[in-house]
């Protein structure tokens, strides 16, 4: 069982230096996929909907300052 245990450990190893000398030879579609990531990150994160959004913030915003100011109005 100890040499199962060590052989195992061993092979455990080796795969792993093999999958890390891997990582240095990037493919045509692993260099496009990278492509494509700093093409998203750098896209404007504010949709139409953000900024529909935004608008009915400011709508509502604009709402209750005209509800104050009939408030105050009437109070008058």
């Amino acid at each position: 069982m100890r040499i199962f245990g060590k052989a195992a450990l061993a092979a455990i190893f080796a795969s792993t230096a093999l999958l890390a000398a891997c990582d240095s030879n990037d493919g045509p579609v692993e260099k496009a996929g990278e492509k494509v990531d700093e093409a998203v990150e750098s896209m404007n994160p504010q949709g139409p909907m953000e900024e529909m959004g935004e608008d009915l913030d400011d709508a509502m915003d604009s709402a209750e300052e005209s509800v104050d100011s009939m408030k105050d109005a009437a109070e008058q």
